[in-house]
């Protein structure tokens, strides 16, 4: 009779996930996760051909983590302005997370990045002033804007700035009004 297999594939991503959070990719290793498992390393490569296997299924939990939780939060009544912000949140929020995701050389940071640009071009498309540009003008209003929110958000997660809600959100408009055709909040 064949052994029941005690530790699931779910189980290891979730940890990987987890180990990521809490540490970065410093501790993203098949013995460090197989530690916070209670158990050894074999059943990692009996579920993952390789680390960088476990890596590609993580890319996708967090694609939708920062999809579904981190760009999903209405702090506003304005679209464009509540991605702005929830991206800077989560750097204030999530520090660790956050620069293991867009600082360590560990994850492709263009595919990081798409996520959000992904998520913009989704916005300019509803928005008044922005659906009827072109693509290649919607990629550089996404470029212009998302200079003044991905460096708020470095910054924050870095404690080089100290996070106010009211002077966050201040810079983000005024970026939004500079960059975003007819742009009223």
């Amino acid at each position: 009779m064949a052994r029941k297999k005690t530790i699931l594939k779910s189980q290891i991503l979730e940890t990987a996930y987890q180990v990521v959070k809490a540490e970065g990719f410093e501790g993203f290793t098949a013995r460090n996760i197989a530690k916070k498992m209670d158990c050894s390393t074999q059943p990692i490569y009996l579920e993952f051909k390789s680390m960088d296997d476990l890596k590609h299924e993580l890319v996708v939990k967090i694609k939708t983590y920062i999809d579904e939780t981190i760009y999903e939060k209405e702090r506003t009544e304005e679209a464009l302005l509540n991605m702005c912000l929830n991206y800077i949140y989560f750097a204030k929020d999530e520090p660790i997370f956050f620069k293991a995701l867009f600082f360590e050389s560990q994850m492709d940071t263009d595919q990081m990045h798409a996520i959000s640009s992904d998520k913009m071009m989704e916005l300019f498309k509803q928005n008044e002033g922005t659906k009827e540009l072109t693509k290649t003008e919607k990629i550089k209003l996404f470029k212009n804007l998302w200079i003044t929110v991905h460096g708020t958000a470095v910054l924050v997660a870095q404690g080089f700035l100290k996070f106010h809600e009211k002077d966050v959100t201040d810079y983000i408009k005024q970026a939004l009004q500079q960059s975003v055709p007819d742009y009223t909040d």
